[in-house]
Formats: structure tokens, sequence, C-alpha cells
């Protein structure tokens, strides 16, 4: 798994560096409500539109970690108290009880075991 991510990475990446160097000599403007770009490269626009991409999802899914790994250290310490108090209900089983030998039963269609 940890190689096809690899290699996903990989072709992501030489796509957009062969995207950004044909697209370096195109200038754009873009707008934003009334705020306007100075004209920049179109392979720099989509460059920063990757990099900010790639930190968003690293934000959301740093968070989302961070969530799970909280929720799991409250269910180990929910689990330790049940442990402990199932152990404290259950009686210890005694140790001086010896259980007498169990003689073996015949199987239908084998034969009688032998006779002591």
């Amino acid at each position: 798994m940890f190689y096809l991510i690899l290699v996903l990475f990989a072709l992501v990446g030489s796509a957009l560096v062969v995207l950004t160097i044909e697209n370096l000599a195109t200038p754009v403007q873009f707008m934003l409500f009334t705020w306007q770009s100075p004209n920049l490269p179109l392979g720099l626009v989509v460059l920063i539109a990757f990099i900010l991409g790639a930190f968003l999802l690293y934000v959301v899914s740093a968070l989302s970690a961070l969530r799970d790994a909280r929720e799991r250290h409250k269910l180990r310490k929910r689990v330790a108290e049940l442990e402990q108090q199932l152990a404290a209900l259950l009686p210890a089983p005694p140790q001086s009880i010896v259980q007498a030998p169990v003689a073996p039963m015949p199987m239908p269609g084998v034969g009688t075991p032998p006779q002591k």
C-alpha cells in the first residue's frame, strides 16, 4: 500500500511540474469580489492552488486524527474501569478443588474404548 501511494505521489508531482513549466509564460489575472490580482503566470497559480489544497487536506486530517486519538484514549480508560469493576464482582476461582478425571466417551461407529 505504501508503494502505491508513493507511485501516485510521484505521478501527480511530476504532472504538476510539467504543467507548471509549460504554463510559466502565460500570464493570467483573476478577480475575487472586488480585488484583482496582478498578472501572474498560470503555472504559478496552479502550483499555489495545489499547495493550498494539500495544506487544507493536511489540516483537516490532522484535526480528525486528534479527535480520534482523544476518543480512543477515553474508550481505553473506560474499558480499564469496566475490567476493574468486573474483577471486583467476580469471585476468584478456588485453587483447592481438584477435578476428577473424565472417562473417555465412545464414539459412534468406532468401537468401544479399551477396558482397564
